[in-house]
């Protein structure tokens, strides 16, 4: 006698933001404003390494960009940065002059519209495809066969 597993819960129907562990991992998006140079990241545990993503992605003195999701809140401590400004989404406040995080949910949202076509994607798998994505906006194409040639140089 065969036992069926249950069907798996998808964790897309759940409320929310998402942890590794339910199978809706965080990505984290960083866009340099003067170069639009963006990165990518999937994350186990977001809440414990936005200080190790700033010591790794941002320059000195930088001024930072984000919602007021709480775990941007210890940014302006960290010695690289010289300012944190923040937009309040949930008030109805998506730009305030130079103030925004419009870049980063453009390039979110591209990374959502080229993950549809895969119709689910494992976990295991994701920053593989992201990757590839990062790789298409950064160097601006649409050519897969150009980013092939690129990697196999």
């Amino acid at each position: 006698m065969q036992f069926e597993e249950p069907p798996r819960r998808r964790a897309l129907k759940r409320r929310g933001r998402g942890t590794y562990d339910v199978d809706k991992p965080p990505v984290f998006t960083i866009v340099h404003r003067q170069t639009k140079y963006t990165i990518f990241l999937v994350l186990k545990n977001l809440r414990k390494v936005v200080g190790g993503i700033v010591d790794r992605f941002v320059e000195n003195e930088a001024i930072i960009y984000t919602d007021e999701y709480v775990i941007y809140n210890n940014l302006i401590n960290h010695e690289k940065v010289v300012n944190h400004h923040t937009v309040n989404h949930g008030g109805g406040e998506f730009a305030r002059g130079e103030v925004h995080v419009n870049n980063n949910e453009n390039r979110h949202s591209l990374l959502r519209r080229f993950l549809r076509i895969f119709r689910g994607v494992s976990k295991d798998n994701l920053q593989g495809y992201i990757l590839l994505e990062q790789f298409r906006i950064n160097y601006k194409t649409d050519s897969y066969d150009m980013i092939l040639q690129t990697i196999i140089e």
